[in-house]
């Protein structure tokens, strides 16, 4: 039971004490400078808070009545409201403090609530629905957009919706189907009046508004239930905490009145705000202020704990560039973000992907993320996920209507990252590609979308892209920039003390925020005093080479030899793979700084380097289906580390000085020692694909793609055709599967390094020669296995022209029957048998039985296409007769499925059942019965159990 108290402060008995507290100075300048007079400022307010409370509470309860009320109230041991209505209920009246008991009320199980005009304070309203459901209308402003750390602190509970666009109209529109409108960020998106008449018709039982002085949340009042107005800024993660436990009270049964208080303790539990100085308290409990007109309830919610939670978002701050985004992808369609190297805005872009698919703005799975490339690559990473087999048997032109069409149905976030990159990459190269003008076309066709949009970052503003909005990102703001140090700082403990000086601040202006610099120079507060990265920081030149001054401070924690050793790392593409300089370190070639550390040793190196914030550790799971991953592919998920692509030439220049007059010998040897290691690393990894642990290994592959993909892009540009051949076995396990897009344009590019004029083949017999036949005959079968016939039967015809007829050989052989596969998927049966027949003798002449057995097969095929069934067995009992001395049980297995196919087109049940039999029977009646349904679509007669006991099944 509630004891509730309405006090109206109309009357002239009450006086207000006077000079109340600077809460604006308190709660929203005081973290910026907490340092000398604004510490001790700070400490200031915080007492007169006290003491103010206790005058107002003196000034309230002054006449007797009031304070024997108040007093028979708390004698109870329930909670109590305290209902301020009349002209001073703008007041800080949260302030109100009990001087005999020494708490603040509403830290002591007082509700504080302004009445409005007409408030109800009878029982409170039930309100239906069985998940609590919150609208947030996100605004531009000072203030944080809360949305984004209360999404993790809610994981499933709530069924939390982003509006778009934010404005009146959609929220007349929407809000009524909600249990709570948020009005996030910078407050309400018009004046107070008109989102009031908004909210009127929509019986809204709860709005919590960001940035709301209280003339702005009075006229709300009237239009909700309740107002919990936030007038005073507050830290985004404290506030996410008020409100996900406000939600959880809700949830659990409290009213909006209780579920307010219990926000309220939640926010004085866990008083310390980032600051400079690092945590700092702050009674900020102070800040939610609540409005009322009509309690009410929720007690239909289900707790829906145990739903899960979505990964934790690391990503914090830019919420600046948040709006700007949301602006312009909801309106244009597009944007594009830029800046300097190490800024953030791979970082940016991605956590942006991730609050668009989290808040409705794109489909579950439908943000696509693309490094930058040509057009091609990107109309297939948008439409091979999705369309599948279709799309990938589409002509160029079929894919790009195809991809149209899924722009129109479906809400997808294209995110090119890197757009820069592409003129030192050669991605405009790639087969069948127009080059600039086709990416730029294409851009433009996802921006004109009805539900596609694009987010791309470049270095530069990319004026080719014509008039895309361009957002510019600087470094983090103040407050972004105090976060993130906090962050970096939270496990380095002898950083608090240094923090403390004021030369932290001028450490922190110096930074600009550069997120990079920061976390090359920050951690060194561990054993360096402010002043010394300050002095370190200049002698490069503050304000002209940041990060170079970020990354020479954190090379001199390092020994020559291993500022040298760092250049080679710099040299990969992709993640640092440690099995990869190891093997180099066993290299004659590699130069003598890098000779004889094995895995174990260039781990430490490394593991110093993640210390110095040059590197950080990549993490793979080494869970598999049969337990915890065991032997080489384990070794390989351990020893990856990743740098920053912006760090690579400063790394390599700091190389270079260290090596002086050297280096450039240096380098060469230590890249061609590079690439030879990383093709012995290839085929080991290879070796666990195929005879290992597969599952780790395609794990390790896929986080590995980029550095070894990159090492065979420098062996084709180096033309060390065996290395590149070497590493290319393994990239093609990748082709096969999901990059299908990617190995095409790498055989295109392969075949530009390897071909003379006019598109001639090397000859086959050198190392050239193998490279060029493995990346063409791969590549024609990734386009057959897709359907796509044409230019499978290109790749097969330069094969066949590019192999000598003289003296026949098993190559030869192969390619001649998979002409006749690509003519018998085209149904050009004279044509395809002529194929099986010349590549059966072909393989006759030299006793190549595997493509004995599968021509004798695809010419059975053919005849019994062409209804002509008895030659169609005579082939396949040919095809089981090649095949025997080989024991190729899946060709002997589709032989016999053929074999039945023609007995039953006879109307021989008897020669169907028979050839089942011999298919299945050595493995058991089991197997025989399933087989038998996967052929027939019946489940296995008794006669035939029968007789496969009688043979001894």
């Amino acid at each position: 039971m509630v004891d509730r108290l309405l006090l109206d402060i109309g009357d002239a008995a009450f006086v207000c004490p006077p000079d109340p507290p600077d809460l604006r100075w308190y709660l929203e300048d005081y973290r910026r400078v907490p340092y000398g007079v604004g510490a001790a400022r700070g400490a200031e307010v915080s007492a007169e808070m006290a003491v103010w409370g206790e005058a107002l509470f003196a000034a309230l309860f002054a006449a007797e009545d009031r304070r024997a009320a108040y007093e028979a109230a708390r004698a109870g041991d329930g909670p109590v409201e305290l209902v301020i209505r009349g002209p001073a209920a703008g007041l800080p009246w949260e302030l109100l403090r009990d001087p005999e008991r020494g708490r603040f009320l509403v830290l002591d199980q007082v509700a504080v609530v302004r009445a409005t005009p007409g408030t109800d304070l009878s029982a409170p309203v039930p309100v239906p629905g069985e998940r609590l459901r919150v609208l947030c209308v996100l605004s531009r402003g000072d203030h944080p957009i809360v949305t984004r750390p209360l999404l993790d602190r809610l994981g499933g509970d709530v069924d939390l919706v982003v509006l778009r666009p934010p404005t009146l109209a959609r929220i007349r529109e929407e809000a009524g189907g909600f249990h709570a409108v948020h009005f996030d960020g910078g407050g309400l998106p018009g004046p107070a009046g008109e989102v009031a008449e908004a909210l009127g018709g929509c019986d809204v039982p709860l709005v919590i508004v960001n940035a709301c002085p209280p003339e702005a949340a009075a006229a709300l009042a009237g239009a909700a239930g309740s107002v919990v107005a936030l007038p005073y800024r507050l830290d985004a993660a404290a506030a996410a905490g008020f409100l996900a436990c406000l939600y959880e009270r809700l949830i659990a049964g409290d009213t909006v009145t209780a579920a307010v208080t219990a926000g309220r303790e939640h926010l004085a539990g866990r008083p310390e705000r980032p600051s400079l100085r690092g945590p700092l308290r702050l009674d900020d409990w102070v800040v939610p202020v609540h409005h009322l007109r009509r309690d009410a309830c929720f007690p239909d919610l289900l707790d829906p704990k145990g739903d899960p939670v979505a990964a934790r978002e690391t990503f914090v701050g830019r919420d600046d560039l948040f709006h700007e985004l949301e602006d312009h992808l909801h309106h244009r369609g597009a944007a594009l973000l830029h800046g300097p190297p190490g800024i953030g805005k791979t970082e940016l872009a991605e956590a942006f992907g991730r609050w668009w698919a989290r808040t409705g703005g794109a489909e579950p799975g439908d943000v696509v993320r693309h490094t930058a490339s040509g057009s091609d690559a990107v109309v297939a990473a948008l439409g091979l996920p999705r369309l599948g087999a279709e799309f990938a048997r589409a002509d160029r032109d079929r894919r790009r209507d195809l991809v149209r069409r899924l722009l129109g149905e479906r809400r997808l976030l294209l995110i090119l990252d890197g757009l820069d990159t592409l003129g030192t990459l050669g991605a405009f190269d790639s087969l069948d590609d127009d080059g600039p003008a086709a990416l730029c076309d294409l851009v433009a066709e996802v921006a004109a979308s009805e539900r596609g949009a694009v987010l791309i970052t470049s270095r530069t503003p990319e004026t080719r892209l014509g008039d895309l909005p361009r957002i510019e990102v600087a470094g983090l703001n103040a407050e972004d920039a105090t976060g993130y140090a906090d962050r970096l700082l939270a496990a380095v403990p002898g950083a608090a003390p240094r923090r403390q000086r004021w030369l932290f601040s001028d450490l922190m202006a110096a930074l600009a925020g550069h997120p990079l610099a920061m976390r090359l120079t920050l951690p060194r507060l561990a054993d360096t005093e402010p002043e010394d990265l300050l002095d370190a920081l200049r002698h490069r030149g503050l304000g002209r080479d940041l990060l170079g001054a970020g990354v020479h401070h954190a090379l001199t924690y390092l020994s020559a030899d291993e500022r040298r050793r760092l250049g080679a790392v710099a040299l990969f593409p992709g993640v640092v793979i440690t099995d990869v300089l190891a093997v180099m370190s066993r290299f004659w070639s590699a130069p003598d700084a890098f000779r004889g550390l094995g895995p174990a040793a260039w781990r430490a190196e490394l593991d110093r380097a993640v210390a110095t914030g040059l590197l950080t550790r990549v993490r793979v799971s080494t869970e598999t289906a049969d337990g915890l991953g065991t032997g080489p592919a384990l070794a390989m998920a351990l020893g990856m580390y990743a740098l920053h692509p912006a760090l690579r030439p400063h790394l390599v220049e700091e190389w270079r000085a260290a090596g002086q007059r050297g280096f450039d010998q240096e380098y060469a040897t230590t890249r061609f020692a590079l690439m030879e290691a990383t093709a012995e690393f290839a085929e080991r990894l290879g070796h666990q694909l195929t005879e290992g642990d597969a599952e780790l290994a395609a794990r390790v592959l896929r986080v590995q793609y980029d550095s070894l993909a990159g090492v065979f892009g420098a062996a084709l540009d180096g033309r060390q055709w065996r290395t590149a051949r070497r590493i290319a076995t393994v990239l093609t396990s990748r082709w096969s599967g999901d990059l299908d897009e990617d190995g095409r344009a790498w055989t295109a590019r392969g075949r530009r390094a390897l071909e003379f004029a006019g598109g001639i083949a090397p000859a086959l017999d050198g190392p050239a020669g193998e490279l060029w036949f493995s990346l063409v005959a791969g590549d024609a079968e990734r386009h057959l296995a897709a359907g796509r016939l044409d230019e499978a039967g290109r790749g097969y015809r330069d094969l066949l022209a590019a192999l000598p007829q003289r003296p026949a050989g098993a190559q030869l052989a192969a390619v001649q029957h998979q002409l006749g596969r690509v003519t018998e998927e085209r149904e050009e049966w004279d044509e395809a048998e002529q194929w099986y027949r010349t590549a059966l003798a072909t393989g006759e002449e030299i006793d190549y039985r595997p493509v004995m057995a599968g021509s004798c097969h695809g010419l059975g095929r053919v005849a019994c296409e062409r209804g002509r069934l008895d030659e169609a067995d005579r082939w396949f009992r040919r095809s089981l007769d090649a095949n025997g001395p080989l024991g190729d049980r899946r060709m002997t297995t589709a032989t016999y499925r053929q074999l039945v196919r023609v007995a039953g087109m006879r109307g021989d049940a008897e020669a169907a059942l028979d050839w089942v039999v011999r298919c299945v029977a050595p493995a058991g009646p089991g197997e025989i019965g399933e087989r038998w349904r996967e052929l027939t679509g019946e489940p296995v007669p008794e006669f035939v159990r029968d007789l496969v006991a009688e043979e001894g099944g």
